[in-house]
């Protein structure tokens, strides 16, 4: 094992145990782990700021965490303006085809509801759309060479 693997390790195995010497119930486990730090060379001060730390991380994690819900709460609501929407209209389809990538799942995964239906709508008509203007065009195509033949 490499040094700085066995670093990795042994810092993890010290927060464990500081997390257990300051939360345990068991005072023969919050013994062995306070022996354990005291083994490892860490004086009580040292001890109370890597707790600290630990703590002060996640009240950082949970305030992340309150701050993410926030944001995909807001996105439910949220809407294409309407460029977006000829450019979703115009030129989704083809992206579609190309790359098999719709865009709707980041969309749902997101909680992008409003934008999720206004982007499978599009998808749908854009597709009918160009289905019909290519149909159209091939028909009026062969319209006019059979009448340009006689």
């Amino acid at each position: 094992m490499t040094k700085k693997m066995n670093d990795k390790i042994h810092k993890d195995e010290i927060e464990w145990l500081v997390l257990i010497y300051y939360t345990s119930n068991d005072k023969e486990l919050e013994k062995e782990s306070y022996e354990k730090l005291i083994e490892y060379g860490l004086t009580d001060k040292q001890i109370k700021d890597i707790f600290e730390k630990i703590e002060s991380e996640e009240d950082t994690l949970k305030a992340f965490d309150k701050a993410w819900a926030k944001q995909v709460e807001r996105n439910e609501f949220e809407k294409y303006t309407l460029i977006e929407m000829i450019n979703i209209f115009l030129w989704g389809p083809y992206k579609l085809f190309k790359r098999f990538d719709s865009g709707l799942r980041e969309l749902w995964d997101y909680n992008y509801k409003t934008k999720f239906r206004q982007r499978l709508i599009l998808l749908i008509l854009g597709t009918i759309f160009w289905i019909l203007f290519f149909v159209g065009t091939y028909k009026f195509l062969q319209a006019k060479d059979s009448t340009v033949g006689h």
